[in-house]
């Protein structure tokens, strides 16, 4: 959940030089979407797609810095793929809707909660809605072969990327960015400052707590060493900053040292210390490095 005046310090690095992707554009069944590839591509090679989400209060073009430097550091057939989060970028409706409880009742959002995991939730299903839709556009005469499907997210994107884990197994590698599997624990400390708890029914309606408790990853068999864990098998990185007051690293330590993968998963965790909400070099370094090794 990125807050106004959270930072991505890889966003908002110095202008690009000479582009070292390829970046076209399509419109997916209404839903526009950036597709960046490598320049130096073999296309007779099967290629992995990797979904990339950006941050709240953000939109997708802000990942272009970051997107750079990926492709500056992996040497694998690799495309990645971003687009705003509703009401985020050209989907944008409602201003309020993308922001907090505040104390001062003019600016608040008395429906945040319920926002925010709207979004999040939507965004996941963008996602499988674009695994099944996006290949007939990029390869309508199945020139070439899709290798596997992975997601990436900063933030509210982080959210995402944990939500699509545990509902799309199609989705095999993620790498969820200063985000937290446990939305009812973020959200509920974050409430309480604000003196509100799970049981305001105005805040939490009980029809939003029980699609939570349904389908969001800690309630799901995540502790399982078999295929009941819809985590067994897949790749994943998780990267959270040390010192990160909007999305704390305790919100998400219990689930993710609890988390099963299996002897065919992989699971790596940086938090780095001294680090706010933010995407770091170093973060993205990592993330380059996971993918090089695990595509």
């Amino acid at each position: 959940m990125q807050a106004a005046n959270s930072k991505c310090t890889v966003c908002t690095d110095t202008p690009m030089g000479q582009s070292p992707f390829n970046k076209d554009k399509y419109n997916v069944g209404g839903l526009p979407v950036n597709v960046y590839s490598s320049p130096k591509s073999d296309k007779s090679e099967p290629v992995f797609i990797l979904f990339f989400l950006h941050g709240r209060l953000g939109e997708a073009e802000n990942l272009e810095v970051p997107i750079r430097a990926i492709y500056e550091k992996v040497e694998k057939e690799l495309i990645i793929v971003t687009f705003d989060h509703r009401n985020h970028g050209h989907r944008r409706v409602d201003d309020r809707g993308n922001h907090s409880w505040d104390e001062d009742e003019t600016k608040s959002n008395a429906t945040h909660a319920i926002d925010m995991y709207a979004i999040q939730e939507g965004s996941a299903r963008d996602v499988s809605f674009l695994i099944d839709y996006l290949p007939p556009y990029l390869f309508p005469e199945s020139e070439r072969s899709i290798s596997g499907w992975g997601l990436a997210g900063v933030s509210l994107g982080g959210h995402s990327t944990w939500t699509a884990l545990a509902r799309e197994p199609r989705i095999q590698v993620g790498i969820p960015i200063i985000g937290c599997p446990d939305y009812l624990l973020l959200i509920s400390v974050r409430a309480a400052k604000f003196g509100i708890s799970l049981d305001s029914t105005r805040y939490f309606p009980e029809s939003l707590l029980a699609l939570i408790r349904a389908q969001a990853p800690p309630f799901t068999p995540y502790l399982h060493s078999d295929s009941s864990n819809p985590f067994y098998g897949k790749k994943i990185l998780v990267l959270s900053g040390g010192e990160d007051p909007l999305v704390p690293w305790e919100s998400s330590r219990g689930f993710v040292e609890g988390l099963q993968v299996g002897p065919e998963g992989n699971k790596k965790v940086f938090v780095q210390a001294d680090t706010g909400h933010t995407l770091t070099p170093e973060m993205l370094s990592e993330m380059s490095e996971f993918l090089q090794s695990v595509l």
